[in-house]
């Protein structure tokens, strides 16, 4: 928003300097990106919250100043009182409160149409507008000034003089005032007469009732629009002007009379006034359909104020800025009720009074003060520790595998892919297509699709890897999600994944057979891994052990078993044969046979021969006596 200091000093007496003022704009919420002087101004340029519509306006933020200096705001005084002065023209209007909770509008007959005054085209040129006719001028400077959007129609196009407020079915064309064609979106608002679309609703007008020099009379229109269906159609038509931000952030909808009073006002004098050549008048009663907005009533209740900020703030001192906000406060013994105007849609519930008491009061006077209360120890419900999920993440990277990301929606030939039956997979309601219609119940569907298309694009060793959410159940009482760690690649061996998953083990001290999370496909080897469950297994303790002060002796034993013996169960059985045993690995595997890599190692001495031949002899016996293994001559 931009906000010349001549324009704001015409509404409050403003006594701070540039620099001041731009601190206590900035303290009080409104962000001041950038002050600017120019010869004869300085203009502010103010980064405006979602929240506050009222301040996309010269007035609201003059409110501000005047909230800030304690000083009166200074509104411009209506002349008019919207009474008809000539013979009434026929208009029939049809609208829908609840996509147009209100429509404020009236006629102007003998209008004419020319360049702006120059003051009024200076005004606009210093906020960044282009002036167009006086007519188009005024309706842009009442808005920038007041903060209600309001559109003028050339009467005499209004065809049968009939408007119809209503949703677009999806196909209509429009053209708008600056002669750019559309194919407006369903359920956009629309304006249309008895034969055409005359206005976009809140957002552009349509050339075919746009003003022109020819204009003679004018319908001046200062709607309350829907803020959903604006932003809504703004984001679908990639369309977006002064008045859609404000619609969609929440218009004044109590100012819509006063706003066509001001602009009613400025036609009179500027566009048929005295020495205009022309002679302008009402020519309609005032229109004003639908709801009647008022203001509403808030209480603050004194205790909770203190209680919230954390400090006590004096009576007087609140009522005083509650009065500078005007939102006229009644104090009595426990509460503080306020009357809150239609411009302030923020103002809700009892926090939103707390936070302008604090705000006003200023952030900078609340003492600093160090946290209260102990440090949770339960982990809280849906929590996620992100540090976990990048230890896995640097372990498969390191071990030279690429990640990706995909899309957590399949169709049902991906679920074919891997021979699952799509009645055991959620099914979405309303898929947007055919191709996006299943929750995927593994990440192996997108793995092995990436791989071929890597394969095909580049022809190359391919290692990917994706952790992500696999959603497993079908009846709505049993649907869970549930975190994998899936891989797939077409250049390492079992043994090389295997290892890289003993070692993800290993950094988050989980005691599980990798072996049995690992498949051959037809393209090289894959593996999944419910890591939510894993997780669950870590050991939360940490033990230290410090480097071992004497050196190991490792040997390869290589063993023949039948090939139904379990890896595991041999390796365990030698683990077991001495507590000299520090590890045991397999390092590789042909037909019966298997090479085991063994570690020995004493804490307190180094081991001689001798006393690893014991063990080694004690370990063949164990093996030959449960498995009937023997060591491969």
């Amino acid at each position: 928003m931009i906000a010349p200091l001549s324009w704001l000093k015409e509404y409050v007496d403003i006594t701070l300097t540039p620099k001041e003022l731009g601190e206590k704009l900035t303290e009080v919420g409104l962000g001041v990106e950038k002050i600017t002087k120019t010869s004869d101004d300085t203009i502010f340029e103010l980064e405006i919250t979602p929240n506050r519509p009222d301040l996309l306006s010269i007035i609201g933020i003059a409110r501000e100043i005047a909230a800030i200096e304690n000083k009166k705001i200074k509104y411009p005084k209506p002349k008019t009182n919207l009474e008809p002065t000539a013979k009434i023209l026929p208009m029939t209007i049809k609208t829908d409160s609840s996509i147009n909770p209100r429509f404020t509008g009236i006629i102007i007959k003998g209008v004419a149409i020319k360049e702006s005054p120059a003051w009024l085209k200076e005004k606009l040129q210093s906020i960044n507008q282009r002036p167009i006719n006086n007519i188009v001028d005024i309706t842009n400077y009442v808005m920038f000034e007041l903060g209600n959007p309001l559109h003028a129609f050339d009467y005499d196009k209004i065809e049968g003089h009939e408007m119809h407020v209503k949703k677009a079915q999806g196909t209509e064309k429009f053209i708008s005032v600056d002669g750019l064609s559309y194919v407006l979106p369903k359920n956009a608002v629309i304006i249309s007469d008895k034969k055409k679309v005359i206005d976009l609703c809140g957002i552009k007008g349509g050339q075919n009732s746009a003003t022109t020099n020819e204009t003679k009379t004018v319908f001046i229109r200062v709607p309350v629009e829907d803020p959903v269906l604006i932003r809504l159609t703004s984001q679908s038509m990639g369309l977006r002007s002064q008045a859609s931000s404000i619609f969609e952030r929440g218009v004044n909808k109590g100012g819509t009379v006063d706003a066509l009073k001001r602009c009613v006002d400025l036609i009179l004098e500027i566009a048929g006034g005295t020495g205009t050549g022309a002679s302008a008048e009402v020519a309609s009663s005032l229109y004003d359909i639908g709801h009647d907005f008022k203001s509403w009533k808030l209480k603050l209740r004194k205790e909770r104020l203190n209680k919230i900020l954390g400090i006590e703030i004096p009576a007087k001192k609140t009522l005083e800025i509650l009065e500078a906000l005007n939102l006229l406060p009644i104090s009595t013994k426990d509460n503080i009720e306020c009357t809150i105007p239609t411009y302030r849609n923020d103002l809700k519930i009892e926090e939103d009074l707390i936070e302008e008491v604090a705000r006003l009061y200023g952030y900078n006077n609340f003492p600093k003060t160090l946290p209260i209360g102990q440090i949770p120890t339960k982990t809280i419900p849906y929590f996620k520790d992100y540090n976990l999920d990048e230890k896995v993440k640097q372990i498969f990277r390191a071990s030279s595998f690429s990640e990706i990301y995909t899309y957590s929606l399949i169709s049902e030939s991906d679920l074919s892919l891997v021979s699952i039956n799509p009645d055991n997979v959620i099914r979405i309601d309303n898929p947007i297509s055919r191709e996006f219609e299943y929750l995927r119940p593994t990440l192996k569907i997108n793995l092995t699709k990436a791989l071929y298309q890597n394969k095909a694009n580049f022809n190359k060793k391919i290692n990917l890897f994706e952790l992500g959410k696999v959603y497993l159940g079908k009846n709505l009482d049993e649907v869970r999600e549930e975190y994998f760690l899936s891989g797939i690649s077409n250049e390492k061996n079992f043994f090389e994944i295997k290892g890289i998953i003993e070692r993800l083990f290993e950094e988050i001290e989980v005691r599980e057979d990798p072996s049995g999370f690992i498949e051959t496909t037809e393209e090289g080897i894959f593996f999944e891994i419910n890591i939510s469950e894993v997780f669950k297994k870590m050991t939360e303790q940490k033990a230290f052990i410090p480097l071992p002060k004497y050196p190991p002796i490792i040997e390869d034993l290589n063993i023949v078993a039948r090939e139904n013996i379990k890896t595991l169960d041999l390796m365990k059985n030698i683990n077991d044969q001495s507590n000299l045993i520090k590890n045991v690995s397999l390092l590789d595997q042909f037909e019966d046979s298997r090479t085991f890599h063994i570690t020995y190692q004493h804490k307190d001495r180094n081991l001689t021969n001798e006393e690893v031949a014991k063990i080694r002899e004690k370990i063949l016996k164990s093996l030959k006596e449960k498995f009937n293994a023997r060591l491969k001559e």
